[in-house]
């Protein structure tokens, strides 16, 4: 599931909703603004290139015993470098609004699902 999927807009809508929100409540401070803003694109990435690979590897029916390690691997050190780069550049990054921004599609996932499960008790 995708976030561009066009069967699935409402995930779209309520990650973008989150986005704003976030990058609203942070314009206050140029630090906190940026890092939300790098941790949200981040994971963004992240989001759509697991999306990417794991149809790729279902696709070809070809997964062995460390299929995910390198990718995970990959996406770990991503995360771990905007991190380390917020340590070393705090006047232009918060490493706490990159950790918010990083969590912004697990937050839209988590609340789709949600407004989905209460659709569907309807």
């Amino acid at each position: 599931m995708s976030l561009f999927d066009p069967n699935n807009r409402r995930l779209l809508k309520v990650y973008l909703a989150i986005s704003l929100l976030g990058c609203l409540l942070f314009l206050a401070g140029l630090p906190y603004g940026l890092g939300f803003l790098a941790g949200d694109l981040l994971a963004l990435i992240i989001y759509e290139w697991n999306v990417h690979y794991w149809n790729r590897v279902l696709d070809s029916g070809h997964a062995k015993r460390g299929t995910g390690f390198p990718h995970f691997l990959i996406n770990f050190t991503l995360m771990g470098a905007l991190m380390i780069l917020a340590v070393y550049n705090s006047s232009i990054l918060n490493i706490f609004c990159i950790a918010a921004g990083l969590m912004t599609v697990k937050s839209a996932i988590i609340v789709e699902e949600l407004i989905r499960r209460k659709g569907d008790q309807s």
